[in-house]
């Protein structure tokens, strides 16, 4: 089996078709179609249903998605480590995470670092996915633990870790917790508040209503929503403890909740060195889908 096999058949499912995988490969079509084929031969298995327009995962295929996808980080790790024995540790490591991602275990990882790498200097950025993004292209972060979307794999190295959930929520006396099933037209009618967006951000995918507030981070939204004041969406991990006790509800609107990927990210043509390789490998064996 073929490391370049399994790529192929992960960046078709994630690319939608065998001509896009083949063109972010850099291969020619058929040998990513061949490639594809000799894994189909070789486990004895169909992993795309071909006769729609779009090649789509069979059963098979989404069981053996997820530990196709451990392996390849698993040998991109191996090889990274590699390269990383013979290199004297970083002066200085700037890294980002996400306000929605779990983020708990960081301190102990951080002690463990301080422990094996005591001399690094350590700077930590809190922020949104689209900003610590940016500090990441721009080089002001050397990786980011975020949720992201759609990444340019051509200027990123992406190690997808797991998923977070998300929620879009409001008060329990709200005008809108009374509707059996919500329209987009309805949460328009409302004023959404939102955690603050950054100047890269297109707004106009995320703002769904003419009435619109935006707040420095989560909580402060949430704090608003709780008064009544409008509906936000939100890390399902922000507002859990208040769904709970009833305080909040969770929107009656197909998608009021859905999964982001979430995963660690840096420049491609930045190689990582012997602490960011820790860090890399500490956080994604700690992370725990939320």
């Amino acid at each position: 089996m073929k490391l370049q096999a399994v790529q192929a058949f992960l960046q078709t499912h994630e690319s939608g078709s065998i001509s896009e995988a083949a063109k972010k490969m850099g291969k020619p079509r058929v040998m990513v179609s061949n490639w594809i084929g000799s894994l189909e031969d070789q486990w004895g298995v169909t992993l795309f249903d071909r006769t729609g327009h779009k090649p789509v995962l069979t059963h098979e295929g989404e069981k053996l998605l997820m530990i196709c996808r451990s392996l390849l980080t698993t040998s991109e790790m191996l090889e990274r480590k590699v390269a990383s024995l013979h290199l004297p540790d970083e002066e200085s490591l700037s890294f980002g995470v996400d306000h929605g991602v779990e983020k708990g275990f960081i301190w102990d990882i951080l002690q463990e670092i301080e422990r094996q790498h005591p001399a690094v200097n350590i700077t930590l950025k809190e922020g949104f996915d689209d900003e610590l993004l940016s500090g990441v292209d721009s080089g002001e972060l050397d990786f980011a633990y975020t949720g992201f979307n759609q990444l340019d794999v051509t200027r990123f190295t992406c190690q997808q870790i797991g998923h977070y959930d998300f929620v879009a929520v409001c008060h329990r006396d709200h005008l809108l917790a009374t509707h059996d099933e919500l329209e987009l037209t309805d949460m328009n009618s409302h004023r959404q508040i939102s955690a603050r967006l950054h100047p890269s951000t297109d707004a106009s995918k995320v703002r769904l209503s003419d009435n619109f507030w935006q707040m420095s981070d989560y909580q402060s939204a949430l704090a608003l929503v709780k008064r009544g004041l409008g509906w936000t969406v939100c890390p399902k991990s922000e507002a859990i403890e208040e769904i709970r006790l009833g305080n909040l509800v969770i929107l009656n609107h197909p998608q009021a909740v859905y999964r982001w990927p979430v995963g660690l990210i840096w420049r491609i043509d930045h190689q990582p060195g012997p602490v960011m390789q820790d860090l890399i490998h500490n956080i994604s064996a700690n992370y725990s889908d939320q």
